[in-house]
């Protein structure tokens, strides 16, 4: 729950002016609620879902551009009426009558309960500052939305309001990328991409509004990469419940069996289609044949199991076409094929002192009998502290140059290839290396940043460096639960507690040119930022 007060005073020389206006405009706001609270000189009414409001026109003109419109332009028929009925949503009645309190009191209470139809409401009548309240409020509780099941549906509002005149399937890839939000503008943007990340790279803290997605929606979410799950078997559950919840609403419409059996058959066939077979395990495809969805259609997920277990009993490697490039692109799993957790815990850590993890991950894409002993080491090195360069003396041709001390204020990251003496020179591993860095928000535990670096390391190359993995100030904080530094002003923080360390995941998964998807690039992406 929040409460937020909006004031009208105007800003003065604090000097000498400052406390006069400040009594007066406290007793002049004490009048207004005075004004409202007991229906005094009102002369309008404004009737909600059968209810009859009291109001004042210039206190809603001055609240509501819209409002000003519909009251102030003669054009218009509400111009000449005391009584106006306004069609409001079941959900927007409820709270109409707090909305519009906040017209004459400037103090709101937001909660989860309450927030979206006070933001339809906000937006509806062009609220300008409530509508940025309900904003920072809902960046500041993204966490709780997903955990109460309505992030999905903040979500899709966000994109309602934003949507360009055409829409095509390059759209809906387009909503899921990092491309500054299609340009919308604040502060939407801050929110669109807030839910979006958060979405992506918390699937698994999603499920509770999961089934609510629309289906184009959900069609580019999975043809992303970077959707953060244990697996892609983990994946298929969740848009196998997905179909589920849609059959059962087709159900509330249609009483025809055959209409819903032919329905849910061409949207399970469109649906399932971005799955990325060839990423299942085979131990994990027998566990396909049970699932009812499969049952109900066979003939689909028998066509596309087969041709996922051609990758792993026959090498073929030379597909070029985006189809599969995309069904043979690990997205970011999670499980320990591909990699490993580690947690921190800075109090034991002196400045400029790195930590160092070793993981193991599976060097072959596919699940081969005879690649299975095939695997890369790799030693990760963090410098939560800082960098500290000491002295040192440049010589060259002219002299020696001292060189003074230098110290870095970054969190880096590096990762490095280990080899076996006999190996150098002749291994080569081109990989996509991945690192989830994990936050609290109100208590709830989440990937918040997201790193992702395609590369080729060799005898060249068997180490690459990552800077500003993390905001170094919220990281080398004080540890007392009282003193947290947050990363931002969305109260999100590293650490709930002194007790509780950082939590780093990395994620290295291999890459065949020209089977697998390398448009990546180096990206640092963040759900808060």
């Amino acid at each position: 729950m929040k409460r937020r007060r909006m004031s009208a005073e105007c800003e003065m020389d604090h000097s000498y002016a400052m406390p006069n206006v400040n009594d007066n405009s406290n007793a002049l706001l004490k009048k207004i609620q005075n004004v409202y609270a007991n229906k005094l000189l009102n002369d309008i009414t404004l009737v909600v879902g059968g209810i009859s409001y009291p109001a004042h026109r210039f206190m809603l003109c001055i609240s509501s551009d819209v409002f000003e419109t519909m009251l102030m332009n003669s054009t218009w028929s509400d111009s000449h009426q005391e009584v106006i009925e306004l069609q409001e949503v079941q959900q927007c009645i409820e709270v109409f009558p707090v909305f519009l309190q906040y017209f004459y009191t400037g103090v709101i209470t937001l909660e989860q309960s309450n927030i979206m139809p006070m933001l339809v409401l906000a937006d509806k009548y062009n609220v300008k500052d409530l509508t940025t309240l309900c904003v920072e409020y809902m960046c500041e509780h993204i966490a709780d939305a997903a955990d109460q099941g309505q992030l999905v549906t903040w979500f899709q509002y966000v994109l309602s309001l934003n949507q360009p005149t055409t829409i095509n399937a390059s759209y809906y890839c387009k909503i899921w990328q990092d491309i500054d939000c299609m340009e919308i503008k604040p502060p939407w943007n801050k929110l669109l991409k807030a839910c979006r990340n958060y979405i992506k790279w918390n699937l698994d803290s999603c499920t509770k509004c999961f089934n609510t997605f629309q289906c184009d929606i959900l069609v580019g979410l999975l043809k992303q990469s970077d959707v953060v799950v244990h697996d892609e078997m983990q994946l298929f559950g969740c848009v196998a419940s997905w179909l589920n919840y849609q059959s059962a609403e087709k159900l509330l419409e249609c009483n025809d069996s055959d209409t819903i059996e032919d329905y849910m058959s061409s949207l399970t066939e469109h649906v399932m289609s971005y799955i990325r077979y060839p990423m299942i395990l085979p131990r994990q495809m027998a566990q396909l044949l049970m699932v009812p969805v499969v049952k109900q259609n066979k003939d689909f997920f028998v066509d596309k199991m087969a041709a996922a277990m051609e990758y792993n009993l026959i090498k073929t490697e030379k597909r070029s076409d985006s189809e599969h490039i995309l069904e043979c692109t690990p997205r970011l799993y999670t499980c320990e094929r591909w990699g490993n957790s580690f947690r921190v815990r800075t109090k034991v850590i002196q400045n400029y002192q790195s930590i160092k993890r070793e993981i193991v991950t599976c060097s072959s894409l596919f699940d081969r009998e005879r690649e299975l002993n095939e695997e890369s080491n790799w030693e990760i090195e963090m410098y939560l502290k800082g960098m500290c360069f000491g002295k040192a003396m440049l010589v060259s041709w002219r002299g020696s140059i001292e060189v003074p001390e230098v110290i870095i204020k970054t969190v880096r990251a590096t990762i490095k290839m280990k080899l076996r003496p006999e190996d150098i020179g002749k291994v080569a591993r081109h990989v996509r290396v991945a690192i989830l860095v994990y936050a609290v928000q109100n208590k709830i535990v989440h990937v918040v940043t997201v790193v992702q670096k395609v590369v080729l390391f060799d005898t060249n190359q068997n180490l690459i460096t990552i800077d500003d993995l993390m905001v170094y100030d919220a990281v080398n904080q004080p540890t007392t639960n009282e003193d947290l530094i947050h990363i931002n002003d969305t109260n999100v923080s590293y650490f709930m507690s002194d007790r509780v360390p950082l939590k780093f995941h990395v994620i290295i998964t291999p890459i065949i040119t020209g089977l697998t998807d390398t448009h990546v690039g180096t990206r640092i992406q963040h759900v808060h930022f």
